[in-house]
């Protein structure tokens, strides 16, 4: 299999997600979390793809959160700066779409995370739950990238304020019993699991074709 048809297979994959998560009920406002099992899978990148794919295809506005205050991707990925985001909504009281900057000439915003925090605790704040709620009103679709779950439960927290999480699996990487840990986390959060994407998958040809190579 070419580079070519990976990526087609790929984008094929991340398209499911929008059309199945996103726009199946095309009158319905959507905010989804989206996590791995663990670090690495590359769940920010399939973020700002399958981001990129619904702002395309839906004239509603769109907004991705970089809620991964660890290890923040999304100003990097869309060539933002990253002085002001999410941690400064947090201390301020201004409209959350201030904090946000808009991708050029499109219906796509991005919320960068505003710097990095290691605080356990941060999610858990009332405030976290106005301005998610905010975000929710101000944007027809809301893309929130976490961090891994068994790294920290912040998945779990912003879940319960979504309407569900798409999990990130990375091909011959992410084992099973990982994947159903964070399955039974999420479950006893009471957080919907919407959909899952594997990502990093490698297709490696079969030894019976390298007779003919």
């Amino acid at each position: 299999m070419t580079p070519a048809q990976m990526v087609h297979l790929a984008s094929e994959e991340e398209a499911k997600i929008v059309e199945t998560v996103f726009l199946k009920n095309a009158a319905a406002r959507k905010t989804v979390v989206f996590t791995s099992p663990d670090r690495g899978a590359g769940c920010s990148c399939v973020v700002a793809r399958i981001a990129r794919n619904l702002a395309e295809h839906a004239p509603d506005s769109t907004c991705v959160v970089d809620a991964n205050l660890r290890w923040p991707a999304m100003h990097d990925l869309f060539c933002l700066e990253n002085t002001r985001g999410l941690v400064q909504a947090f201390g301020e009281d201004r409209a959350i779409r201030d904090y946000a900057q808009q991708i050029h000439d499109t219906n796509l915003w991005v919320l960068p995370s505003g710097g990095i925090s290691e605080d356990s605790d941060l999610f858990s704040s009332e405030i976290v739950t106005t301005r998610f709620a905010e975000l929710s009103r101000t944007f027809d679709f809301v893309l929130i990238d976490t961090v891994a779950m068994n790294i920290s439960p912040d998945a779990g927290v912003l879940g319960q304020l979504s309407d569900g999480v798409v999990l990130v699996l990375a091909a011959n990487s992410t084992t099973r019993d990982s994947a159903l840990n964070t399955k039974v986390l999420l479950d006893s959060a009471n957080v919907p699991i919407e959909g899952a994407v594997l990502n990093k998958r490698t297709y490696p040809i079969p030894d019976k074709v390298y007779r003919y190579l």
